[in-house]
């Protein structure tokens, strides 16, 4: 990860943007037809490496104290995956989500959701994302 940070350094003109999922439980909602939402559960992390990502810090935190980059700007987003059923939700989760599960307790709750929220109630999953504006220093 540094070397990449270091390369960036090297063929960026001004900045370069970090952009990664935060640390924390992506959550799996339901919409209804009227925008309300209703909260099923998350998506906890069972992967056997340290959640987010420790390796990507420690780096940035190298090239900033080596005096490459400096942070300008830091916020965060949602970012949301929305799917046409809770069935292709929980195929997404299970084929795309490698390091997360959907618990059996979250996928029945997003069922019963779906079945009492009706026609035009969608699916979703809502995870943060962290952002943050890195300007080279020449």
């Amino acid at each position: 990860m540094v070397h990449a940070l270091n390369e960036s350094w090297r063929v960026a003109r001004a900045h370069v943007l970090d952009v990664r999922p935060r640390v924390g439980e992506p959550q799996v909602l339901v919409r209804d037809k009227n925008g309300r939402e209703t909260i099923c559960g998350g998506l906890p992390w069972n992967g056997g490496d340290p959640e987010g990502h420790p390796p990507a810090e420690i780096a940035l935190s190298r090239v900033v104290a080596a005096g490459k980059f400096t942070v300008l700007a830091e916020t965060q987003f949602d970012w949301i995956d929305s799917y046409g059923s809770a069935d292709e939700l929980a195929e997404s989760v299970s084929d795309d989500w490698v390091s997360r599960e959907l618990s059996e307790e979250t996928a029945l709750k997003l069922m019963r959701v779906m079945e009492e929220a009706g026609p035009g109630a969608m699916p979703f999953i809502r995870q943060p994302i962290g952002i943050r504006l890195l300007k080279k220093i020449v």
